[in-house]
C-alpha cells in the first residue's frame, strides 16, 4: 500500500482538484475529514465533472462554474475498503469483483492508513512474491 495518502476536505473545488492532478502522479485522492474516510475521487471523475471546453477561448461561464463543484458533490461515496491484513489476493479479489482501481486502506475505528490500487499490487506480484 501507499502511505500516507493525499487527503482533502470535502470543501475543497474542483479547480483545486484539476490542480492536485496536474501536479501529481497518482490517480486518486481520498475525501476525509478528522482523518475519517467521506469518499474517494479520481482523475477520471475531475475530467468527467469538467468541460471539454476549460482550456480553450471556447469556455463559457458556465464551462468555467462547475470548477465551483465540492469534492463531497463529485466523490464516490460507495467505499469498498480493505484493512492493513487484508491478503493481497483478497484485496484483489475486490478490486475485480467490484471494478474499481484503489482500495483506501482504514483501521476498525476507521481512520485512513493508506490506499492500496493495482499498481501497488501489481509491484508486488511481479518485484515481491
Amino acid at each position: 500500500m501507499t502511505e500516507p495518502v493525499h487527503c482533502v476536505g470535502p470543501e475543497v473545488t474542483l479547480a483545486e482538484l484539476r490542480g492536485i492532478f496536474k501536479r501529481v502522479r497518482y490517480h486518486h485522492i481520498l475525501v476525509a475529514q478528522d482523518n475519517q474516510l467521506l469518499g474517494v475521487i479520481s482523475d477520471r471523475d475531475v475530467l468527467r465533472m469538467s468541460s471539454p471546453f476549460l482550456d480553450t477561448t471556447d469556455a463559457t461561464a458556465h464551462d468555467q462554474s462547475l470548477l465551483d463543484n465540492h469534492a463531497q458533490t463529485i466523490m464516490s461515496t460507495t467505499l469498498i475498503t480493505a484493512k492493513k491484513d487484508t491478503l493481497i489476493d483478497a484485496a484483489a479479489i475486490l478490486l475485480l469483483e467490484h471494478n474499481i482501481s484503489c482500495l483506501p486502506v482504514v483501521s476498525t475505528n476507521g481512520d485512513i492508513e493508506g490506499i492500496l490500487t493495482w499498481k501497488d499490487m501489481l509491484k508486488y506480484y511481479v518485484y515481491v512474491r
